[in-house]
């Protein structure tokens, strides 16, 4: 499959999932609509593809999380590379990740799948912290995402980890 197939592909597909989450949703519903920037929500994902290298257990292994991780990974290269890509892959992604909650919640129980209960958090806390958090430091980590040996890597995020794990761990009691 070329880039032209797998992209219309892609619209076909998302588009779907576009339709059915509207149908259900308002744009408040939208976890980005607060949010007061696209380089915000650029992060967002950044940390929720951060946060979910290391995810665990069956939840970890389901389609749906690993085509959405490709995604991110993709619109960050694309973010970095200022490809024409970048608007469509974010597109994708948001729409992608407003459904990732529901998903879950429908597949899994999360008082017995403690996975799918943790990734639903993730799923929230990223999206929260990237959208509040101070400009001066939205852009210092969005100027530290960069590729190391052909691959994004986000570094000082990486060093945030321990702080969002605590914000995940009390996002999980409200679940």
């Amino acid at each position: 499959m070329n880039k032209e197939e797998r992209n219309t592909f892609r619209k076909e597909m998302i588009g779907k999932l576009e339709e059915q989450w509207a149908k259900s949703n308002s744009p408040k519903d939208d976890l980005f609509y607060y949010h007061p920037s696209e380089d915000k929500i650029v992060l967002s994902h950044a940390l929720f593809w951060v946060m979910t290298q290391n995810i665990k257990g069956k939840v970890g292994k389901e389609k749906y999380l690993l085509l959405l991780r490709q995604y991110q990974e993709e619109m960050l290269e694309a973010y970095l590379t200022e490809s024409e890509d970048f608007k469509d892959l974010l597109h994708y992604c948001n729409i992608m990740y407003n459904a990732l909650p529901m998903l879950l919640r429908s597949t899994y129980d999360f008082h017995t799948h403690l996975d799918a209960r943790k990734l639903a958090a993730i799923t929230i806390v990223a999206g929260g912290y990237g959208g509040d958090m101070p400009e001066d430091q939205a852009y210092d980590l969005l100027d530290d995402i960069d590729f190391y040996y052909n691959k994004v890597k986000c570094r000082k995020i990486e060093k945030l980890l321990p702080v969002l794990s605590k914000l995940v761990i009390q996002e999980q009691k409200y679940l």
